[in-house]
């Protein structure tokens, strides 16, 4: 009698052929494109990150291959609207970009927020009216939250990347900074002459956002992908695939709780 395999290894081979180059035979091809963004998924992370595992993992129980691309982030958004991507990889939902675009459901939370020098003095706020005095520091292109983003009262001063805005943090040239909390943390712990002792994560958060995958909406057969992704999720929540995936990036708690 032939032994069948254990459920453990059907999903970490799922796992493996994903991170060693996708064998599946007569798989439809999709092209995704996303901007590096660790600790979630980046170019030279294991497998392209938690993220792209996770969207693979999915794709590929549907009869999927997708393979992703990292350009900057507003690159990645014309790639897709223009048609030369298929799928944007980790969208937070915004009804402007409702206008153009088409979404997945979500399949991971990330908890966005301001942050400041310990120095400044400023540990929460009741109204975003109250942060008028300040600079804050935000990505190009970058979704935060609906109120925060249409607020043309507040001082922005965008920056190509998060990376760059932290360094203007650390030098003052901004008085707080607009990102995803695990983003900041995982970009101060690299490096030498900061840390996070000197640094306060202001209250309340702007909003706890859920990543999602974006289609053009003038990509022919959007919908049928999108179904599917939305299927293929299902399934791997349902059959242990998702939190193993969590598990193998160190994920699998709440990342609010972790962090």
């Amino acid at each position: 009698m032939i032994k069948q395999p254990s459920k453990l290894s059907q999903l970490l081979g799922i796992f493996l052929m994903i991170c060693s180059g996708w064998s599946t035979v007569d798989a439809k091809e999709l092209s995704m494109v996303t901007v590096d963004w660790a600790p979630y998924y980046g170019s030279e992370m294991e497998g392209g990150g938690v993220i792209t595992v996770l969207a693979q993992a999915a794709f590929q129980l549907k009869g999927y291959k997708a393979t992703v691309t990292f350009v900057p982030w507003k690159r990645a958004l014309n790639k897709v609207l223009l048609g030369e991507k298929d799928v944007l990889l980790g969208a937070y939902f915004t009804k402007q970009r409702a206008k153009d675009y088409a979404f997945s459901d979500p399949f991971y939370d990330v908890e966005v927020g301001l942050v400041a020098l310990q120095s400044l003095g400023v540990t929460h706020y009741s109204k975003l009216e109250e942060l008028k005095p300040y600079t804050i520091g935000v990505s190009r292109g970058w979704a935060y939250s609906e109120e925060f983003d249409t607020a043309e009262y507040l001082n922005k001063e965008d920056a190509t990347n998060q990376i760059f805005n932290i360094r203007k943090l650390f030098k003052n040239r901004i008085d707080l900074m607009a990102v995803a909390f695990g983003i900041f943390r995982y970009e101060v712990s690299k490096l030498k002459t900061f840390t996070l002792k000197d640094v306060v994560f202001i209250q309340p958060p702007l909003q706890t956002s859920s990543l999602h995958l974006m289609m053009s909406l003038q990509k022919p057969g959007h919908e049928k992908i999108l179904e599917d992704f939305n299927e293929g999720l299902a399934e791997i929540r349902a059959n242990g695939t998702y939190d193993q995936i969590l598990e193998k990036f160190g994920f699998l708690m709440d990342l609010q709780a972790e962090l």
